[in-house]
């Protein structure tokens, strides 16, 4: 019965709000959902990154998000100022509950990224694509179905079916800083790297149809972003902190946390015949909502990336202190030496 109800209040409280977008606690692994800026601005060729997220299991069904992006920066040769086109896509598909209350969206990404020097670059982009909200109440159990001793679905509900399966256009903005230095020897390499950016989603606020009679506008999302990446000389240990604050109508967050970089093989710098792998774990907080502890493994152009949130809100006891794990596989193909790389 407690299970029923759940399920009930949830659906009242999906669609008596305006819905917020989705998020992953691995923030360095979804570049282009924080900022279309992002799109082909990384020292590679092109790079592929799938990523999954399972939460809140504890009140049934768990909401289950997948994503999978591609970009790829694309030079111009005759173009001697280093100015760069990125290029890229992303397609999520996210389900809430036994209701299976989704989103499925579709991205393409376009940035300009012009570099102001060797070590300086500035980019800013451009999403656009279609989404489709979904619902299927058939798979709801209502109080009238319960017979009082257990849940009949032969009973009828008396609910009637006010929600509507429908697509909109969006669109997304941003721009986007980043410091990137190499140092090192023929034997290794250290790096630097400090990005900041900002991005608007949602700039068209898309018309919101989810149940019959609703018009509502998406609220816009504003999203800034900061992350480094710096390798102690002289050793094989870095640090990688983040911090990330979202905005979307009445709806804000903060993110921050750090990451401790641990070097398995070191990177040539000028021959780029041995490439990196890295050990990296830490912690990142969101702000009265959640901890997430994750590591990473970087081996060669592969990466995997592990975590799970550990709820701390008063939604706590709803969800038995048990949050989500998230899943990241990536892969890069990387610049690997000196001569390929103007940094």
């Amino acid at each position: 019965m407690k299970k029923i109800y759940l399920l009930v209040c949830f659906l009242l409280i999906v669609f008596a709000a305006k819905p917020q977008d989705i998020h992953f606690s691995q923030l360095s692994e979804t570049p282009l959902l924080l900022n279309p800026a992002q799109t082909g601005v990384y020292d590679g060729y092109s790079r592929a990154i799938l990523n999954y997220k399972s939460q809140w299991a504890a009140m049934g069904n768990p909401y289950r998000t997948f994503m999978g992006s591609f970009d790829m920066p694309i030079e111009n040769k005759r173009n001697d100022y280093g100015a760069k086109l990125g290029i890229g896509a992303f397609l999520y598909s996210d389900q809430a509950g036994d209701a299976k209350f989704g989103t499925t969206q579709g991205n393409i990404a376009v940035s300009g990224i012009v570099p102001v020097n060797d070590f300086n670059i500035i980019s800013a982009g451009i999403e656009a694509g279609v989404a489709q909200r979904s619902v299927d109440i058939a798979a709801i159990q209502w109080p009238n179905q319960y017979d009082g001793q257990n849940y009949n679905a032969n009973l009828p509900s008396n609910e009637t079916n006010r929600f509507n399966s429908y697509m909109y256009f969006d669109m997304a903005t941003g721009v986007n800083y980043q410091f990137m230095r190499y140092f090192g020897t023929v034997t290794g390499k250290e790096l630097v790297r400090f990005n900041l950016g900002g991005a608007v989603f949602h700039v068209t606020k898309p018309l919101l149809r989810s149940y019959v009679g609703a018009q509502e506008h998406q609220y816009p999302r504003i999203v800034l972003h900061s992350s480094l990446r710096y390798d102690f000389p002289g050793t094989l240990i870095g640090i990688v902190p983040s911090v990330l604050y979202m905005a979307q109508g009445p709806a804000s967050e903060i993110d921050l946390g750090a990451l401790l970089r641990f070097k398995l093989s070191q990177g040539t710098k000028i021959t780029g015949f041995i490439s990196e792998s890295a050990l990296s774990f830490g912690l990142h907080y969101r702000f009265k909502d959640s901890f997430s502890p994750q590591v990473f493994l970087e081996l060669s152009n592969f990466g995997i990336g592990l975590s799970y949130d550990l709820t701390t809100s008063s939604f706590s006891s709803a969800v038995k202190s048990k949050g989500g794990l998230e899943v990241s596989i990536k892969y890069s193909k990387m610049r690997g030496a000196l001569y390929k790389n103007r940094h």
